[in-house]
């Protein structure tokens, strides 16, 4: 029988509760055994669904109760205090995404978790996300020949106006979703070091004061290019994902991929002409062998996170991200955020 660990959540808000409560409170692996947080309402809820028991600020919850693992859904900015107290308390963590506001404060973070032998993991489940595990493989396939170019794109029309709208508390685009798909750039890049990053953020359309267009380019060591475009005033949608090969490309059209490539083995040979174009022709007769392929995104090829961190504590396993990927993230954001543009649109 499977080793059942003792688990609890610290945030009951939009992440802690639709993503981690509802996934624990019914889980083989975990015993959901408390929540923290500081509304009443909530903690009425999640004891009448769960039975678990609940507090209203961590010293009362450390009072009492011993977990295993404590899942840190609060917002971004109370991730470390939070952590390196149940680090400390011997605790394993698993801290949404991003894993916290700045690298000092992350290498904090994986020193605390260090000193006490402890895990602390992060939750980004793009990278496990069907679309994107089916992606690696066609990349990993070498179809498209050498990679030197993804893009990853989220274009729709969204006025938001909650606490994600707002800079004060950390809101906008690059922390929120960025923090997905920078992620997702990464895991399917050449994993080289990125060594170069350039970001432009825009308020557009949000009622807040926070970015809500977003446009970062990095650039790896072997100089493959990672481009993101986050644009929420964007009234017509552009395909999420267009990956560049030397010998193919890939758009992501519904729910698959489109795939145009050749084999560089059956292209026909082609001379240079340095000079004038053979009979001022702009055609160069050039016909390639190329092959088109659709590959549809299948939801089992999804991985699953919480099964992944269940055999990472019970010794069975590795974690599908690793805490080294989760810092390597946030260093890029803050870069991002330090080189970045901002522009706030005005309505008048």
């Amino acid at each position: 029988m499977a080793t059942e660990l003792k688990v609890a959540i610290a945030g009951l808000g939009r992440a802690g509760w639709t993503i981690h409560f509802n996934k624990l409170k019914d889980s083989r692996d975990f015993h959901l055994a408390a929540v923290i947080d500081p509304l009443p309402e909530r903690l009425e809820e999640a004891a009448a669904l769960s039975g678990c028991r609940t507090y209203r600020t961590p010293d009362a919850f450390w009072k009492k109760e011993r977990p295993d693992v404590l899942v840190v859904a609060t917002p971004t900015r109370l991730h470390e205090r939070h952590a390196r107290q149940a680090l400390g308390e011997g605790c394993h963590v698993i801290l949404e995404k991003p894993m916290t506001t700045t690298l000092e404060s992350a290498d904090r973070i994986i020193d605390e978790a260090e000193r006490h032998g402890r895990r602390a993991l992060v939750y980004q489940p793009h990278r496990l996300a069907a679309e994107t595990q089916t992606l690696r493989g066609i990349v990993d396939s070498g179809i498209l020949g050498p990679v030197y170019l993804i893009r990853r794109m989220l274009t729709r029309y969204v006025r938001r106006n909650d606490w994600q709208s707002l800079r004060k508390h950390g809101g906008g685009m690059l922390n929120n979703y960025g923090a997905h798909y920078i992620d997702q750039l990464l895991y399917l890049s050449d994993g080289a070091p990125v060594v170069d990053i350039q970001c432009n953020l825009r308020a557009v359309a949000t009622r807040g004061d926070a970015d809500d267009v977003v446009k970062v380019w990095l650039k790896t060591r072997q100089d493959q290019l990672l481009d993101l475009e986050i644009n929420q005033a964007a009234a017509l949608p552009l395909p999420p994902w267009h990956v560049c090969g030397r010998y193919g490309t890939l758009v992501q059209s519904e729910n698959a991929f489109h795939i145009r490539y050749y084999n560089p083995e059956q292209a026909p040979e082609l001379e240079v002409f340095d000079g004038a174009a053979p009979g001022r022709s702009y055609d160069n007769k050039d016909r390639l062998p190329w092959r088109e392929e659709t590959v549809p995104i299948r939801p089992e090829a999804q991985l699953d996170f919480y099964a992944n961190i269940h055999e990472t504590l019970t010794g069975t396993a590795e974690p599908h991200i690793k805490i080294h990927e989760s810092r390597e993230l946030v260093r890029v954001i803050e870069q991002c955020r330090k080189r970045a543009e901002f522009r706030k649109e005005s309505d008048a």
